[in-house]
């Protein structure tokens, strides 16, 4: 495949030499466009074009879906503005498809197309762990793709269509733990060998969409003394936010423990991107691991923290598994605003909107709380831990994963149902996992345990599934990958 690439670049040296006639500043021309493969990804295309000076550039590249070559679907590259020598690199595509593009300069009124050209991408990748299942997408197909990674090592960051067709990875030889595709089109990671299980981390990176590194953290470096764990986004800031572990050594004996024991709570860590800590908050800031009555069977996990969100004021909505309980935290002042769930709920709540052992809580457009109820009894408040041990299974043998869309009173602190999504009992999982609406029929509902990415109405019934062949910690809809509005 690579002398393939090499010997299309000289074809397209020699034809689109005879576009450039010098380097006038008020020209809009084309020189050289040069082609060529990326070794460590079969799914990524670099075009190198010279160009007049001071001048725009992008690809339109499309690929026909009929023999006949009548029917096509067009792409573009991001842009690339004002030089002579542009980078473009196209990072949606398929596997075992022929592609034909163009290359499109312009400088303010003026633009020039440079003749049609085409290249043929990989049958094949070298082994990677994702493989569309033919039928899972039948009665599946949206616009806009799917974001989710697969926890093995090595580690791949996956893009998929509409149509299951994966269209972009990212490889790392360490374990993704959580990934997260950012408002400002980077895949953000936590990153660690397997000695560390779970979701724990010790390493965050962040890509851009071409594959480049744009940011490193490791615990032990920078001040930084923490692990990482379960989330990692950008904020309006554009600073990484991520939940840490926080370990106390605490005195338990009042409570019939030793003096000198230790509780590992959760923490909120903001980092900007020179790997400099801006803001910090502990769950001991606002909690006594004293007061809470099971403090001596949690203390190796005391409340469980899984996901952290911010809302539009800037305050900071954290998820507790151990105690089906969310709270918001201001954001300036770390102060405990309120809790929603749980035993002491501050809020008046239907039996309907009952959450245990939730995940992927988030405020939508409108201001709607969106969660992933993942329906564990284990966590149900209330529920008495059997002294049987039953397993899992046992306890939730009749329960179901939900997807809930609700409305919080904040006056007089009450919660509404506005939507609820109940899952097929046979995709249940009872931890991790994520679900939210693609568009107003279509939900993706990522069931971790069964390995499984499940595709529902808004009423809950099956309409197709993709397996995996490594489990992954949620999946994310990206409506686009990035801004073609130039083009139009």
């Amino acid at each position: 495949m690579k002398n393939l690439f090499f010997l299309l670049s000289l074809l397209l040296v020699m034809h689109s030499c005879s576009f450039f006639s010098g380097k006038s500043k008020n020209k809009c021309e084309i020189g050289l466009i040069e082609m060529k493969s990326i070794s460590d990804n079969a799914l990524k295309i670099n075009i190198n074009v010279t160009t007049s000076e001071g001048t725009d550039a992008y690809i339109r590249y499309w690929k026909y879906l009929d023999k006949e070559e009548k029917d096509s679907i067009i792409f573009y590259s991001p842009i690339s503005k004002d030089s002579n020598q542009h980078k473009l690199i196209l990072v949606d595509l398929n596997l075992n498809t022929k592609y034909f593009f163009n290359v499109i300069v312009q400088k303010e009124e003026q633009k020039k197309i440079s003749k049609t050209y085409h290249f043929k991408t990989s049958v094949k990748t070298p082994w990677v762990p994702y493989f569309k299942n033919l039928d899972s997408m039948a009665n599946v197909g949206f616009e806009g793709y799917l974001h989710f990674h697969s926890r093995q090592v090595p580690g791949y960051l996956f893009i998929i269509n509409g149509n299951g067709e994966l269209v972009s990875y990212q490889r790392n030889n360490q374990n993704f733990k959580v990934s997260k595709w950012t408002k400002n089109e980077t895949m953000l990671g936590i990153l660690s060998n397997d000695t560390l299980h779970f979701t724990n981390g010790n390493k965050i990176i962040e890509y851009d969409k071409f594959g480049n590194i744009l940011f490193e953290a490791e615990t032990g470096k920078n001040g930084i003394d923490k692990l990482f764990h379960h989330e990692v986004d950008l904020d309006e800031n554009g600073n990484i936010i991520t939940l840490v572990y926080d370990e106390r050594i605490i005195d338990l004996s009042s409570v019939g423990g030793i003096k000198k024991d230790t509780v590992k709570g959760d923490g909120i860590m903001v980092l900007n991107h020179n790997g400099e800590k801006v803001w910090e908050w502990s769950v001991f800031d606002v909690m006594n691991p004293l007061e809470d009555k099971k403090i001596l069977k949690s203390k190796k996990d005391w409340l469980h923290a899984n996901s952290l969100s911010k809302d539009k004021q800037g305050n900071y909505i954290i998820s507790f598994r151990n105690i089906s309980q969310i709270w918001k935290i201001n954001g300036q002042t770390g102060e405990l605003i309120w809790k929603l769930g749980g035993l002491n709920s501050d809020f008046e709540m239907p039996e309907n909107t009952v959450f245990s052992g939730q995940h992927n809580i988030r405020f939508n457009e409108n201001g709607e709380l969106v969660l992933l109820d993942n329906g564990n009894l284990r966590f149900k408040p209330g529920h008495i831990q059997s002294s049987g041990n039953l397993k899992i299974s046992d306890i939730n043998k009749t329960t179901h994963s939900r997807l809930l869309t609700l409305s919080l009173d904040t006056i007089k602190m009450k919660v509404h149902p506005l939507k609820i999504v109940n899952f097929p009992h046979k995709y249940f999982t009872h931890s991790q996992g994520s679900a939210e609406y693609i568009n107003d029929s279509l939900v993706i509902f990522c069931s971790t345990n069964t390995k499984r990415l499940v595709f529902t109405n808004s009423e809950g019934s099956l309409l197709g599934i993709i397996p995996l062949e490594y489990s992954t910690y949620r999946t994310q809809y990206i409506k686009m990958l990035y801004d073609t509005s130039f083009a139009n």
